[in-house]
């Protein structure tokens, strides 16, 4: 249970820094760099673009990349959007990573929603996947570069303090650094 409550506030943590990084980018949604920019996938069978501010983490200061965050958002209102976030002491390549409640990886993929009233943001509905009971997250990186990555992911998404569930299959993204 400690476990549990501990990897939920990890995930809400996490989760608001996607956002922060993806409202921080200057661009809003042009490419630039040597790729093009997208974040894709099905929910429960619907398809989904995050394509909006789409982004990755800081490029990394070293060699080595620790961290892999993404981020996007559906529309320009940013009510809407979906991150991804591993965390890996010996460092990220290009395969694929799995994560569950029972495993040990820092690993999760999110799908987040702003309640508003009267304008403001009083709330955000959060579904995780890979770091709940009940839960899991696939990331396959497919390029890891200077510009920044590229891969496909999916997963069974569980409703931050629910029981709701949602599907993410045909997940795929390309995101410069920030």
């Amino acid at each position: 249970m400690k476990n549990t409550i501990r990897k939920a506030q990890l995930a809400c943590l996490m989760a608001l820094v996607i956002m922060g990084l993806s409202a921080c980018k200057k661009n809003g949604g042009a490419v630039a760099g040597d790729g093009e920019k997208y974040l894709t996938c099905k929910i429960n069978g619907k398809l989904h673009e995050f394509n909006y501010s789409v982004n990755a983490n800081d490029k990394p200061a070293t060699d080595t990349v620790h961290f892999v965050v993404i981020g996007g958002w559906e529309k320009q209102d940013m009510v809407t959007g979906f991150g991804i976030d591993m965390h890996l002491k010996e460092g990220a390549k290009e395969t694929t990573y799995t994560a569950n409640d029972a495993s040990d990886l820092l690993l999760a993929g999110k799908y987040y929603i702003q309640n508003m009233k009267d304008g403001k943001i009083v709330g955000t509905t959060i579904y995780n996947g890979g770091d709940l009971d009940g839960s899991s997250f696939t990331l396959t990186i497919t390029s890891l570069t200077k510009w920044g990555v590229k891969g496909t992911f999916s997963g069974k998404l569980k409703l931050l303090g629910g029981e709701e569930y949602l599907t993410v299959t045909e997940g795929k993204f390309s995101a410069p650094y920030n």
